[in-house]
């Protein structure tokens, strides 16, 4: 039965994302073969209507949106930063990451923030990474404990490491993320107007694939949301880089273990019990990216496969007379996952131009997806963020297909029945 549910699942793969290209692809085509010789106009007119039209739309969106990014980049406003007041504890769940762990531990550590302390939490498995943590505790302000609220899962590790301290605030971090000095000082100090800080993570990009990780970042998960958060409440609460008040852990009794992407479950769960989340784009963390293409296609296809499964846990939830949040968390989660579907249509709208001659109007939103990426890289450069330029921006475009087939396999997996497994990327020393 296994075999034959694989075999099934890649036969719906190759089906969906074949019927996803051609239905994009038809719509801009669908006259040609009627009209094309007695009315060449009219398929001037259907590609004009279809395909062109898509394609602009491809390109304000982008172009509208990556601007609203650049402006949310560049502001300076904000509460004046705190370095002392209310305990901070700064958890760094750790799984297979005994390697990079000192990157999260050491920068948490030279925080600008005094009252910090840092708790690891590891799990039982994991020997090398419980013998890491326990040299590092011998540091001032450092301490471990084992998860045994959920073993093997990080929102597990982060809700039992929230039970086991009574710091006013709590804060979570990746092991490999190395935290920059002035992040926690500025977030406690807006926490006095929100309830919880999101704050920016920069994979960083030493090579191709690398490069690749960090504009999908930049494209897919800040510039593709800048309208959402211009005209909806809804922000995202990351299980990484994000400080918040206890209270806010409180109110939505945590982080699911049940979920693969805890971090998703949890913005929604906050969106829905009105907590007020504000985003920090200075500072951010610099990250570890994949380091292979297949790395990159698997946690990408795991955050999918989480990204379905939350959206059919709030389908099955919603209940709009009770609170209209349910309704919209919904609608949410369903434009994002059918957003990322869909995805694909746009090289299919950009392959019936070419058919006709039209290269131009295809050019035009390409060199806007390169444009606003280039121009956030450059803005990434100057404040140090990254270490170079580099030149992954001109195949940016390419990010867009490759991120719509892991959707569509993301999601062709859960419906046949996602067993749960786990994608964890290879990190470095």
């Amino acid at each position: 039965m296994e075999r034959v549910r694989r075999w099934l699942d890649r036969l719906s793969f190759l089906g969906v994302s074949s019927g996803v290209f051609a239905w994009g692809f038809l719509q801009g085509n669908a006259v040609l073969g009627t009209v094309r010789f007695e009315f060449a106009f009219v398929v001037l007119v259907v590609v004009l209507l279809q395909a062109v039209i898509s394609s602009l739309m491809f390109a304000g969106f982008v172009g509208v949106s990556g601007i609203a990014f650049l402006h949310a980049l560049l502001r300076r406003s904000g509460p004046q930063p705190v370095y002392s007041g209310d305990s901070v504890t700064a958890i760094v769940p750790v799984y297979g990451d005994a390697t990079v762990l000192d990157r999260s531990v050491e920068s948490l550590l030279a925080s600008e923030y005094e009252d910090l302390e840092v708790l690891i939490v590891c799990e039982e498995d994991d020997r090398p990474s419980i013998d890491r943590a326990k040299a590092l505790s011998t540091r001032d302000r450092v301490s471990y404990l084992v998860n045994t609220r959920d073993p093997g899962s990080k929102a597990g590790a982060i809700n039992d490491a929230v039970a086991a301290t009574d710091s006013e605030h709590v804060a979570v971090f990746d092991a490999d993320e190395e935290v920059d000095p002035a992040f926690v000082p500025k977030a406690v100090a807006r926490l006095d107007e929100c309830d919880v800080v999101q704050g920016r993570t920069v994979p960083q990009p030493e090579g191709f694939v690398e490069e690749l990780a960090y504009y999908e970042s930049v494209l897919l998960s800040y510039v593709s949301r800048r309208l959402l958060y211009v005209f909806t409440d809804f922000r995202m609460a990351a299980s990484r880089a994000v400080v918040m008040r206890r209270s806010a852990i409180e109110t939505t009794g945590g982080y699911d273990a049940d979920m693969l992407t805890e971090d998703f479950d949890f913005a929604y769960r906050c969106y829905k019990d009105r907590l007020d989340v504000e985003e920090q784009l200075g500072h951010p963390s610099k990250i570890e990216a994949a380091h292979s293409l297949r790395d990159w296609w698997g946690q990408r296809k795991r955050w999918m496969t989480g990204y379905a499964q939350v959206l059919h846990k709030l389908v099955a939830t919603v209940r709009p007379i009770r609170d209209v949040r349910n309704l919209t968390s919904a609608a949410i989660c369903t434009g994002t996952v059918v957003g990322s579907l869909l995805l694909l249509t746009v090289l299919s709208k950009f392959v019936v131009l070419f058919l006709v001659g039209m290269e131009a109007m295809f050019v035009f939103p390409l060199l806007v997806v390169i444009g606003v990426t280039a121009a956030v890289r450059v803005h990434d450069w100057r404040s140090g963020a990254v270490d170079r330029l580099g030149w992954a921006w001109l195949v940016v475009p390419v990010i867009v297909p490759l991120y719509s087939l892991t959707a569509i396999k993301a999601v062709v997996e859960y419906c046949y029945g996602w067993d749960g497994d786990w994608y964890s990327v290879e990190k470095g020393a």
